[in-house]
């Protein structure tokens, strides 16, 4: 009983006191007065604490006083980096009033110009042949720097920022600002800006060391990193270094660091300190096609093999009506950086309104990255092929060299929302049975995407894709070799692989050349939730040239996108527009992860 009535009673007494605080707190209304831009109101209102906290009542006049009083201090501030350096502000309250009126007066003075500006070295006496002044040669301009400009607070720190940045690439990565002088002339009402530089020795890189490593081998690292030992600094070299570990997917977290001083020689000691990441990772997926049915997708993969960052993958896609498999062995910096060999070994088994196949393929594809948009590769496969319920049954053994270039850049791989990619495949082929043959499947693609908002949320995608078979005729050529549209990225809305000319049969008998259209609008309504509309048009033709007077098949349709780490999980449903009787149903379903291109 004691302990219950020591809790009301605590309670109680509680109650009374918020009830007092309440009784005595103050509201308050904030009035600025002078001759003020917009812009400069809507600064100072954000910089006041008087506006900020006007929701919350002050708990007495003193401390009403007190937060008019602090105000001052940073209106100057934020008054000066409108270059009003002469401005005064005064605060009063009345305290008649109620709510109670808290006056700010402002008068912003001229705006200063920048009269003057001057970068000087901090070393006393310069006798070291590495202290020549390196900015000597870099004139105001170059840092953006306007003389008689307003003395914005911004323009001179961004002065800084550009500085340092340039003398970093000439060489002085421990380049810093040891003062920055900035001198109101209150008689001429002007602005002189002085900085104290300390550019420090020119470096070059010295040795490396790693840190944090675990199951990478050293060796792994040095494919990696671009820059020599000797080699002038280069900061351009860290970021490809950086980008290129960052690639591998073997770590979690990497930082490349440089000593605080050059040794004896001029030699800047470099640091690469990583987490690893887990190497082996499993996935499991579904899919949904109308054609093909439910599907189910798994993979798994090994991103360190061996400790050099080896690759092995495995990933299988099952539907009713398809069936295949992917083995692939890559070996990164094969002879050379960027360099990569790839093997691969895959099996297919397809289900087809036109043709049913049976495959069996082994490849060895060398891919080389130029730079950070190029890339190409070059190799050979051998193909063991059997077709049926086709036009042209039987077994092949295909030869093949495939070829491909892509240029890209974007700025993303899994959900670009600005920038472009073109993509440029040939693969000659021979058949080395008899009677042999020989033929070269072509295709071009070019993407494009355009933000209609800063935020990037609406975007506009579209994609042209081009191909033609050149050389052996049309009926020599297995039927799966052949051009077919009609899937969840190359004209959606038809029924699966069959946009080619048709047999008396209604039956598609594939294409020598195809030209296929798509335009997309992405809307992303939050973070994770998106809205998509596309048209699709085009056409599979019979000639080794696409027919643009022939008549194009078109589709129109929505989708939802829900945004992951991984990519997009998507949902489209698609219409013909011109369903061709007997071989179209009235709609198509698509669910699957990443965007149709």
């Amino acid at each position: 009983m004691f302990k219950i009535i020591t809790f009301h009673i605590f309670l109680a007494l509680t109650l009374f006191e918020t009830s007092l605080c309440t009784l005595n707190a103050l509201d308050y209304q904030v009035e600025f007065v002078g001759n003020l831009e917009n812009e400069t109101h809507i600064l100072l209102e954000e910089t006041s604490q008087l506006s900020t906290l006007q929701n919350s009542p002050a708990s007495s006049a003193a401390a009403l006083q007190r937060r008019a009083d602090k105000d001052i201090s940073n209106l100057l501030k934020a008054l000066q980096s409108q270059a009003y350096y002469g401005a005064k502000v005064k605060t009063s309250i009345n305290f008649d009033l109620t709510p109670a009126v808290v006056k700010i007066e402002i008068e912003t003075g001229p705006i200063y110009p920048l009269t003057s500006f001057s970068i000087v070295s901090s070393k006393e006496t310069v006798n070291d042949e590495d202290y020549q002044y390196p900015f000597a040669s870099i004139d105001i301009q170059d840092l953006e720097i306007t003389i008689n400009n307003p003395a914005f607070p911004k323009d001179v720190l961004n002065a800084e920022e550009i500085l340092l940045k340039r003398l970093e690439r000439e060489g002085y990565p421990l380049a810093k600002i040891v003062q920055r002088e900035v001198l109101a002339d209150q008689t001429s009402k002007s602005v002189s800006v002085t900085l104290h530089l300390d550019s420090g020795h020119l470096a070059r890189f010295g040795p490396t060391s790693i840190t944090g490593q675990k199951r990478v081998q050293d060796i792994f690292f040095c494919r990696k990193i671009t820059w020599q030992e000797g080699a002038l600094y280069q900061p351009e070299q860290v970021a490809r270094t950086l980008n290129a570990l960052e690639a591998s997917g073997l770590f979690s977290s990497i930082t490349i660091r440089y000593a605080d001083e050059v040794d004896e020689n001029g030699m800047l000691p470099m640091n690469i300190t990583v987490t690893e990441a887990k190497h082996r990772s499993i996935g499991l997926g579904l899919n949904y096609d109308t054609d093909l049915g439910p599907g189910l997708s798994a993979e798994w993969e090994n991103r360190n093999l061996r400790g050099r960052g080896e690759k092995l993958s495995f990933v299988t896609n099952l539907w009713l009506r398809k069936k295949e498999g992917t083995l692939r062995y890559t070996i990164p910096d094969f002879y050379r950086p960027r360099q990569d060999l790839i093997w691969t070994a895959e099996a297919l088994n397809l289900d087809t309104r036109g043709f049913e196949e049976s495959s069996l393929s082994l490849s060895g594809i060398i891919e080389r990255q130029l730079n950070d948009n190029i890339r190409f590769s070059y190799g050979g496969m051998f193909k063991r092929l059997r077709n049926w319920d086709s036009d042209n049954n039987g077994s092949f053994n295909l030869l093949k060299a495939p070829l491909q270039f892509m240029w890209h850049k974007t700025n993303s791989l899994l959900d670009p929302t600005q920038g472009s990619v073109v993509l440029i495949k040939s693969t000659p082929t021979l058949e080395t049975k008899s009677p042999r043959f020989a033929y070269s499947i072509n295709t071009i693609s070019g993407s494009i995407y355009v933000p209609l908002r800063k935020d990037q949320r609406f975007v506009i995608a579209a994609k042209a894709t081009l191909g033609s078979i050149w050389g052996a005729n049309k009926h020599s050529i297995p039927p799966s070799e052949r051009f077919y549209a009609g899937s969840d990225n190359l004209l959606r809305g038809y029924r699966y692989l069959t946009v080619s000319p048709l047999n008396e049969e209604n039956k598609p008998i594939g294409g020598r050349s195809m030209m296929v259209y798509s335009l997309e609008a992405r809307m992303r309504f939050s973070e994770c939730f998106g809205f998509v509309t596309f048209w699709d048009i085009g056409n599979v033709y019979a000639n080794s040239h696409p027919q643009i007077n022939h008549k194009q098949l078109q589709a129109v349709g929505v989708g939802a996108r829900y945004h992951t780490p991984v990519g997009p999980i998507r949902l489209d449903i698609a219409f013909p527009l011109n369903p061709r009787k007997h071989v179209d149903n009235r709609f198509q379903i698509y669910f699957s992860i990443g965007q149709s291109f």
